[in-house]
């Protein structure tokens, strides 16, 4: 008799199966080759920052902490993003944009970390909730588009959120039928790749923006990621990044 964790191995197998099957059919399209290039750059430089840095102070080990948090969120993704679970993997693109805003938001206000870090729950969602923290970056820059707001809120109701409209991606094929478990689909695939090469490739730049002290390697490294970084936007959004979305 068929045990239920079997079930499990199987599972794992089919896994392994759509991976290879994403890993190649990203690897067989030069502009699919370029966001995976791209992303892998500013996981090398997040990790540069986060692990490989010696702190200058408190402030920027809470920055680490934050770095941490972005890189395995951006791990997380691609594992299950390449494995057939987009919708789960589109989450996670939605973790980055949170996580990211806000060191975009402590390393504009350094004087906030700390009442950042000591705050309870209600204080922490009533001054540096998602929200929160957007309106004041769109302050900050004098925006009233509510860029921020809009992307977070799509991926929000399509991916986070257990939504009527977030079950299309969970669905495949020509009669988009939905799935049970993994499964591969190639537009689904590229739009999760292209987006989370766009929002962690801006994530990094933030994060990197103000080393302190003089880390020569962390200085050589994230010269090379403006570089990349540069080379992608202005190939793909026409524009060269700025510290601000």
């Amino acid at each position: 008799m068929r045990k239920a964790a079997d079930n499990l191995t199987s599972l794992h197998g089919h896994e392994e199966d759509i991976r290879t099957k994403s890993v190649s059919a990203i690897h067989s399209d030069s502009g699919l080759c370029d966001h995976w290039s791209m992303l892998a750059e500013a996981m090398d430089v997040t990790y540069a920052f986060s692990h490989d840095h010696m702190h200058g102070s408190e402030n920027e080990l809470t920055l680490q902490y934050l770095g941490i948090r972005l890189f395995n969120a951006a791990g997380g993704s691609i594992k299950l993003a390449l494995s057939g679970y987009y919708q789960h993997a589109f989450h996670l693109v939605r973790d980055v944009i949170e996580t990211y805003f806000l060191v975009d938001y402590l390393s504009t206000y350094p004087s906030k970390i700390d009442e950042w870090k000591r705050a309870d729950k209600k204080k922490r969602i009533s001054h540096f909730g998602p929200g929160v923290i957007r309106n004041a970056l769109d302050l900050r820059d004098g925006s009233t588009i509510g860029e921020r707001k809009r992307v977070y809120d799509l991926i929000s109701e399509a991916a986070s959120h257990a939504s009527y409209p977030g079950i299309l991606l969970t669905t495949t094929g020509p009669s988009n039928l939905a799935i049970v478990g993994p499964f591969y689909d190639d537009r689904k695939l590229t739009a999760w790749l292209y987006e989370i090469a766009l929002r962690f490739s801006h994530a990094a730049l933030i994060l990197v923006s103000q080393p302190e002290g003089k880390d020569l390697k962390l200085l050589a490294a994230r010269a090379h990621y403006l570089s990349a970084v540069h080379e992608w936007w202005s190939k793909y959004r026409g524009l060269k990044p700025s510290f601000t979305p």
